[in-house]
C-alpha cells in the first residue's frame, strides 16, 4: 500500500530541501566539499526539526556511487535509492530507547571491524542516544573515539544534558534550532499547494504556531485537519479539532476582562468547558496578549495579529506596571494549573486574580475623570467609588481595617484633587509612603512641621528627644522626601520646650485610651465581678496590654 503520510512523503532528501537549519547545513556541506570528515556526529534538538533526516542525507552523501563523497548526492544510484527506502544494509538505524542494555551495545559493536557490504562507509545511526545506560556508554567510548576508517557514527537525541561529557567530547556536536513559525508556514503552504489542498491563511498561521518549532508536528496537524475538513483546511476546523478558542472569542473574553464583568466571564468559561476547550492554551493566549501589549506600550506598533483590538483595549485600560502584574499573574497560574483540580478551575482562578489583584491608582482615576474633577471638593469623591476600585485590597481585611483603608484612600484622593499631598497637612500619609528604616521613621514620628521657605523645611522636636536626631537619620529623611516630592529638599530640626502634637504622641494617646476602655470593660464584666466577690480578688494595676497586631481593632 502506498504511504501517503505527509511527514514521510515530504521528508527532505537533500540538504537544499532542509528548512530552518542553515548553520548546520552550511557546516556539513563545507566539510563534505573539502573532504574534512569526522568519525562521529551528534545532532541535538527538539522533535521534528530534522535530526534523523540530516543523518540519512549525510549517509547518502558518504555513499553516493555516482558522485562519490559529495554534499549533493545524485539520488538515483542504488545506494541513494536504498537509503531513501530504508533498505541500505550498511546503514544501521538503532533505537537506543529499546536497546539500553550493555549486551545490546556489545552486540552492535561486534560487527564494526568488518568492511561494508554495499557502500563506501558503514553508518551507525543511534537515535535517542541519551536513553543508553551508563555501562552502554562506557562500552561505546573506545570505539567511538577511534573507529575503523570505514565506519561513521551519527548520534541523535532530544536531551543532550543526559549524555556523558566523555561521549560529547568525542563527537562533532550540531545543535538544531526550533523552526520559526514563518518558515513552517511557508513550507506548509508549499506542501498543501502541491497536494492541491485548499487552506486559509489564518489556519496555516495557527498550525505553524501550535507546532512549536516542529515541521513534523505541523504536517501531522495539517493531515488531521485535511481529514476532518474533506481536503480543506479552515480556521474553524482547526479550533474544533484541537479544542482551541477562536480569536473572536478570545477578543470577547479580553473585552469582558477589561470591563471586569466577572459574571459573564464565568458563564463563558462554563460554556467552553462543555465544548472541551483547551484552557491551558487559552491562558497562554492571554499571557501572549499581555506580552504583546507591554511591547506595544513601548514601540506603539502592532503585528497585524487577530488580537490587535484586544491589545489596544488592554493598553488603554492599564498602565505599564499593571500590565506587568497581569502578565505575572498569568504566568504564575500557568505553573499552578497542573496542581488545580482541573484546568477549568485553574483558568477561573487566573481570571479572578487578574481582575481582583490589579493595583488601585487614585491619580489615574482622577486623570481619567477629567479636569473638572481635579477642582472638585470632597463631595465629588464617593466612598463607594473608592471601594469599588479598591475591592481586592479591602476584601481580605477586617471590617475595621476596611474603614481605615478607605479613610486613607479618601484623604489621599482629596489631597491629589486639591493639588498635591503636603507635609504640613498630610505628614502621616507622607511617612507611610516613604521608604525609610526604623531609626529614620522614629525621627519622623517624633517631629512636627513648623515652617517652610523655598526648599528648606523646618521641624520641631521635644528637647527631651534630641537623642533621636542623628546626622544619618536626618540625611535619610531628607533623601526620601526629595525622592518622594521629586525635588531637592533640605530639612532642619530644632528643639522646642512646647508640647508638640507628634504622631508618636498621638499613637501613645490612642493606645492609652484603648487600655482605659479595656479596663472599664473588664471592671464592668459580670463574670469578673463575680470572681472578685467570691474570692475577694483585686485587679493588678497596669497589667492590661493590647496586642499590637489587633491594636487597630
Amino acid at each position: 500500500m502506498k504511504n501517503t503520510v505527509l511527514a514521510t512523503k515530504w521528508r527532505p532528501k537533500l540538504f537544499s530541501d532542509l528548512i530552518g537549519q542553515e548553520p548546520v547545513v552550511t557546516a556539513l556541506v563545507n566539510s563534505l566539499d573539502n573532504k574534512r570528515l569526522h568519525h562521529s556526529y551528534l545532532f541535538t534538538g527538539t522533535r521534528g526539526v530534522g535530526k534523523t533526516t540530516l543523518a540519512r542525507i549525510l549517509a547518502k552523501c558518504l555513499n553516493c556511487e555516482t558522485k562519490g563523497i559529495t554534499s549533493d548526492p545524485c539520488g538515483e544510484c542504488s545506494s541513494c535509492i536504498s537509503i531513501d527506502a530504508g533498505q541500505f544494509v550498511d546503514l544501521y538505524e538503532v533505537d537506543a530507547a529499546s536497546r539500553t542494555k550493555v549486551e545490546d551495545t556489545r552486540e552492535l559493536l561486534e560487527n564494526v571491524q568488518y568492511m561494508p557490504t554495499q557502500g563506501r562507509y558503514k553508518i551507525y545511526l543511534i537515535d535517542e542516544v541519551h536513553m543508553l545506560s551508563t555501562h552502554s556508554f562506557n562500552a561505546l567510548l573506545k570505539t567511538l573515539e577511534e573507529p575503523p576508517e570505514h565506519v561513521k557514527f551519527v548520534l541523535a537525541t532530544t536531551d543532550p544534558q543526559k549524555i556523558p561529557s566523555t561521549i560529547l567530547s568525542r563527537c562533532l556536536h550540531f545543535s538544531l534550532n526550533r523552526i520559526t513559525p514563518e518558515v513552517i508556514k511557508n513550507q506548509l503552504e508549499k506542501v498543501l499547494e502541491n497536494e492541491q489542498i485548499k487552506y486559509e491563511d489564518q489556519a496555516t498561521a495557527n498550525i505553524s504556531k501550535i507546532a512549536d518549532g516542529s515541521m513534523r508536528d505541523a504536517l501531522s496537524i495539517a493531515e488531521q485537519c485535511i481529514s476532518h475538513g474533506n481536503n480543506e483546511i479552515t480556521y474553524e476546523n482547526i479550533c474544533k479539532i484541537l479544542c482551541l478558542m477562536p480569536s473572536d472569542s478570545v477578543n470577547k473574553l479580553i473585552d469582558l476582562l477589561v470591563n471586569e464583568d466577572i459574571e459573564s466571564i464565568i458563564k463563558i468559561i462554563d460554556k467552553m468547558y462543555y465544548q472541551s476547550f483547551d484552557f491551558k492554551f487559552l491562558l497562554e493566549e492571554l499571557i501572549s496578549i499581555f506580552h504583546q501589549t507591554a511591547i506595544y506600550k513601548i514601540t506603539k506598533s502592532l503585528n497585524n495579529s487577530p488580537y490587535d483590538s484586544s491589545i489596544k483595549k488592554v493598553s488603554d485600560k492599564y498602565d505599564e506596571d499593571e500590565i506587568q502584574i497581569l502578565y505575572q499573574v498569568g504566568v504564575s497560574n500557568l505553573k499552578d494549573m497542573e496542581f488545580a483540580p482541573n484546568y477549568k478551575s485553574g483558568f477561573e482562578m487566573a481570571v479572578i486574580r487578574m481582575i481582583l489583584f490589579t493595583p488601585f491608582d487614585v491619580e489615574k482615576i482622577i486623570s481619567q475623570s477629567g479636569p473638572s474633577s481635579a477642582t472638585g471638593t470632597k463631595k465629588n469623591i464617593k466612598e463607594n467609588d473608592i471601594t469599588k476600585d479598591k475591592s481586592v485590597a479591602i476584601k481580605n481585611n477586617t471590617k475595621k481595617e476596611k474603614s481605615i483603608e478607605i479613610e486613607e484612600i479618601t484623604a489621599s484622593s482629596v489631597s491629589d484633587l486639591e493639588g498635591k499631598i503636603t507635609i504640613e497637612k498630610n505628614w502621616g500619609i507622607v511617612i507611610k509612603r516613604l521608604d525609610i528604616d526604623a531609626m529614620t521613621k522614629n525621627l519622623a514620628n517624633n517631629i512636627t512641621y513648623d515652617s517652610e521657605k523655598n526648599n528648606l523645611i523646618n521641624f520641631l522636636i521635644d528637647e527631651s528627644l534630641l537623642s533621636v536626631v542623628t546626622s544619618k537619620s536626618v540625611a535619610k529623611l531628607q533623601e526620601s522626601l526629595s525622592h518622594y516630592f521629586k525635588k531637592d529638599i533640605l530639612i532642619n530640626v530644632e528643639k522646642s520646650n512646647l508640647s508638640l502634637p507628634t504622631l508618636q504622641k498621638k499613637s501613645e494617646n490612642d493606645y492609652n485610651n484603648r487600655v482605659i476602655e479595656a479596663d472599664k470593660k473588664i471592671e464592668n464584666d459580670e463574670f469578673i465581678k463575680a470572681i472578685k466577690e467570691k474570692f475577694n480578688a483585686t485587679s493588678i494595676d497596669d497589667s492590661i496590654q493590647i496586642n499590637e497586631q489587633i491594636k487597630g481593632e
